[in-house]
């Protein structure tokens, strides 16, 4: 984690979460490298919830917030991912965003929230962007919405829902995780899922990837003619993983509830510490 700066802010999008710096983070185990919990025999990077205090009332959990040193454009992002969080109350997402938000935009690669078991990608941007609705045979994934711009949309952006119902949290985990890959070049920005065991072989290259080459279609594609010069809304980025709890998304009302799924409330659920054994990238 010497790359990463741990984020001990206040949650932007309300949640009520404990960011917590990196010396408390290691102390807390809320990271580690090493044998995780559904790999005994890789080495892998752990970011967590903990699971171990009982809180009050209206008290916040401690969690993780990492963002990249090194900031980049235009490029080839992989991740390999045996375990996505999953579980009442929680937010996890990976992704990458502008320094000056939402000036230079935000990419969300992986997110999701509670128990929900799709993966939604979405674009934000200034204003000024809009996309196709559908996006064709360019992608496979179903568009949500169509303008990207965060503060006319009160931060939904123009999402797409990956089509397959294990491609987050609990079933993506049963079924040994899998890889995302996101691709941004001047034409546009692209994001692919690959199940375990079905990843192109040029993945293991890491200097000769091809996704021109590849026989899987993306899941999302934001092309730079759909919104007057897509490319004009991003700048350089960095990579941000993070745990976040309840919240703007999570915690909303008739989502948090959605399909019964979660009992209660969402300021409930956080003070139970067994709520978040899940609550784990890995």
């Amino acid at each position: 984690f010497d790359d990463w700066d741990f984020f001990t802010d206040a949650n932007p999008t309300h949640g009520m979460v404990d960011y917590q710096s990196a010396d408390k983070a290691w102390k807390e185990n809320l990271v580690s490298v090493g044998p995780s919990s559904v790999d005994k025999k890789t080495k892998s990077a752990v970011m967590r919830v903990d699971n171990n205090s009982w809180l009050g009332s209206r008290q916040h959990r401690k969690s993780v917030r990492l963002t990249s040193k090194k900031s980049f454009k235009y490029g080839l992002l992989v991740l390999d991912l045996i375990k996505i969080p999953f579980g009442c109350s929680t937010w996890p997402a990976f992704w990458t965003v502008g320094d000056n938000w939402p000036v230079g935009g935000e990419i969300d690669i992986v997110e999701g929230v509670n128990m929900l078991n799709t993966n939604q990608m979405t674009l934000h941007t200034d204003s000024g962007c809009n996309i196709k609705n559908p996006m064709g045979n360019n992608a496979m994934g179903r568009v949500l919405t169509t303008n990207c711009a965060a503060y006319a949309t009160g931060d939904a952006g123009c999402g797409v829902i990956d089509h397959s119902d294990a491609s987050f949290g609990k079933p993506f985990n049963q079924n040994g995780g899998g890889v995302f890959v996101m691709e941004w070049v001047l034409s546009g920005i692209s994001i692919w899922r690959f199940n375990r065991g079905e990843t192109p072989a040029d993945l293991s290259l890491k200097d000769s990837l091809q996704p021109s080459s590849w026989s899987h279609k993306p899941i999302a594609h934001w092309s730079n003619n759909d919104c007057n010069n897509l490319r004009d809304q991003f700048s350089e980025h960095r990579v941000v993983f993070d745990i976040t709890l309840c919240g703007d998304w999570a915690g909303a009302d008739g989502v948090f509830s959605h399909n019964n799924t979660c009992g209660g409330t969402c300021s409930d659920a956080i003070m139970n510490p067994k709520n978040f054994n899940d609550a784990e990238w890995v």
